[in-house]
């Protein structure tokens, strides 16, 4: 940048420094501020004007007085109207004495020029437009084209009663036309930067009709250049309020830190920023005695560069009602997982209340099945006696599931991770099953990969998960059919499946196989016992396993149940004390699939 205008720059500052610090410190707003800087910014260029205008119109050449004027008013007018303006609350009143002092300042060096002074004109004419470079509205040229007409008529009728010539020296015209060049140059900007505002608020509300929300501009001070019509609607404060005062008085004390770090990631030169954020808001009020109300809305602000480079243009959206909704949201959710926390922890209860008297129905019937403590002398008694240690053990596997299920969605079934052989797991549940299987002539087996030898999981686990899948199968293929059990080592992960030929699964009840207590309703299932339980649990334990679970059906043509687990065991945190003995693993599982565990000591 060259030396010249370096120094023009600084000392540009400097001047607008000088004329701030005149403004009345109880001045709201920077609109207001930056408007009673321009007008101390007159006041210290009207004695200049008015000295001109005295040396080129030979009022005082070679009087004393005249000097003594010239002085007064260079020294003392500026400082009487800045100080006049630093203690005004009203700049009004000031700026209207100060351009009345300055009209009659000409006309009466007009009636005391020799000749007809083209500077003095020129300085009558320009006065409305001195006004507007300060005020910038119709008012002020108006008013002060009325003092300018006043001014043009005392020195036109000067100029005819005293029948005097125009003066056209080279002072003259070099003060005129120095004169005229500075009212050319400040019009020029004035007028580029009313252009620009025009045009940032059409693009504003270009902007405003496309999307939702208050489109403001804002400076890179973070001070409010402009904003859309929404902004009365949205903070119920007219725009002509906000313009000019900085964003960050509006947001409230506790996102403040959040905000600046968004005005700041804007500065650094982000492509773009979001944060959310509670503005401040007026609102009516409920009672008379209070017309409005403060509020504080909760808006999400994005930011992207202005085009010019001058600042960022932000859009901001109220989203106080999904910010409600979301916490209703989140509420509802912890009430729900607080109920189903309740509700498995009464069913926990429940079921080991309910364990210790089936134990005694099931084992005194037993011991009458037994026949220990004597015949039974009616075949009738035997039938009844069957019955009940029939029912009871059928409700004590229900009691069972249900404690399983309950333990598993409360995050207290323990897991012990252990290497056994699984071969001998499938086929120890095919003896246990094949005479369940035999009777409804059902044909059970096995086909385990030979690559298969010892996996790393819980035994009893999985031994649970076999027989529900195999019984299940059992219990839904009709006679003739076949159930068989796969198993093959993929991707380091055991893979194994039941499949049978039964009636099969509609694909819409898919969806709700492996929730507790749903079952698929048909005539076929209504005529077989059952809780929907086996399924649920099966699903939690390789769940707990860090595996997945997959139902393939067709109906009338069978199901396919895969199961695939890691070979080397669940994924949990082991935490263990030097004084453990024993250390056991509770893992809890969505019923869904995942898991997640802990360590647990046990002495």
């Amino acid at each position: 940048m060259p030396i010249h205008s370096v120094t023009r720059s600084r000392i540009a500052e400097a001047y607008g420094r000088l004329c701030r610090r005149w403004v009345s410190p109880s001045v709201a707003g920077v609109a207001k501020r930056d408007r009673d800087a321009r007008m101390a910014g007159s006041f210290f260029a009207m004695p200049l004007l008015l000295a001109a205008a005295m040396i080129t119109s030979h009022v005082m050449i070679g009087e004393v007085a005249g000097v003594v004027s010239l002085a007064v008013g260079v020294l003392a007018l500026p400082m009487i109207f800045c100080g006049a303006l630093s203690l005004s609350k009203d700049s009004a009143v000031v700026g209207a004495s100060a351009l009345g002092v300055y009209g009659l300042a000409i006309a009466a060096i007009g009636a005391g020029a020799s000749s007809a002074n083209l500077l003095l004109w020129i300085m009558a004419a320009a006065i409305p437009l001195e006004a507007w470079f300060i005020y910038r509205s119709e008012k002020s040229i108006r008013l002060s084209g009325v003092a300018a007409a006043i001014v043009l008529a005392a020195l036109l009728i000067v100029s005819i009663r005293g029948e005097i010539g125009v003066s056209l020296s080279p002072l003259t015209l070099l003060a005129s036309f120095g004169y005229l060049a500075t009212l050319l140059a400040r019009t020029v900007k004035a007028l580029a930067a009313h252009a620009n505002a025009a045009r940032r608020d059409d693009r504003i509300a270009d902007l405003e009709s496309a999307v939702e929300g208050v489109v403001l501009s804002l400076g890179t001070n973070g001070l409010i250049l402009s904003l859309s019509a929404k902004a009365q609607d949205q903070f119920g404060i007219a725009r002509n309020l906000l313009i000019g005062t900085p964003l960050l008085e509006r947001v409230h004390v506790s996102d403040r830190v959040q905000y600046l770090a968004f005005l700041a990631d804007m500065k650094g030169g982000a492509a773009s920023a979001t944060v959310e954020l509670k503005l401040r808001c007026v609102a009516p009020g409920e009672t008379l005695k209070h017309a409005h109300s403060v509020r504080f809305a909760t808006y999400r602000l994005r930011a992207v560069p202005h085009s010019q480079g001058n600042g960022f243009v932000v859009v901001a959206t109220d989203v106080s009602q999904a910010v409600s909704d979301r916490n209703a949201l989140v509420i509802a959710r912890r009430e729900v997982e607080t109920a189903e926390i309740a509700k498995s922890r009464f069913l926990a209860s429940v079921s080991h209340e309910l364990r210790t008297p089936l134990n005694s129905i099931i084992g005194f019937s037993d011991v009458l099945l037994q026949e220990i403590c004597g015949k039974l002398p009616d075949s009738r008694q035997r039938e009844y006696v069957e019955l009940v240690h029939r029912s009871g053990n059928h409700l004590l596997s229900v009691v069972n599931a249900i404690l399983d299920v309950s333990k598993i969605e409360a995050g207290t079934y323990p897991i012990f991770a252990e290497s056994f052989a699984f071969k001998e797991a499938v086929t120890m549940v095919h003896d246990m099953l094949a005479h369940q299987a035999s009777q409804k002539g059902v044909t059970l087996c096995d086909r385990v990969s030979p690559r298969i030898g010892n996996v790393v999981a819980d035994s009893r686990a999985i031994h649970q998960v076999l027989i529900n899948l195999v019984s299940n199968a059992v219990k839904f293929t009709e006679s003739g059919g076949v159930v068989t059990i796969d198993a093959l080592i993929e991707d380091d992960m055991l893979a194994f499946s039941v499949s049978d030929t039964g009636i099969g699964i509609a694909e819409a009840d898919l969806k709700t196989l492996g929730q507790p207590f749903r079952q698929v309703q048909n005539d076929y299932t209504r005529n077989h016992e059952g809780t929907g339980l086996g399924l649920a649990t099966v699903k939690g334990l390789v769940g707990l396993h860090g595996g997945d679970l997959r139902i393939r059906s067709t109906p009338g043509q069978g199901t396919v149940v895969d199961v695939r687990i890691p070979l080397d065991g669940p994924v949990v945190a082991l935490v263990q004390e030097e004084s453990a003995n024993v250390v056991e693993f509770y893992a809890t599982s969505d019923m869904k699939g995942g898991s997640h565990g802990e360590a647990r000591k046990s002495a």
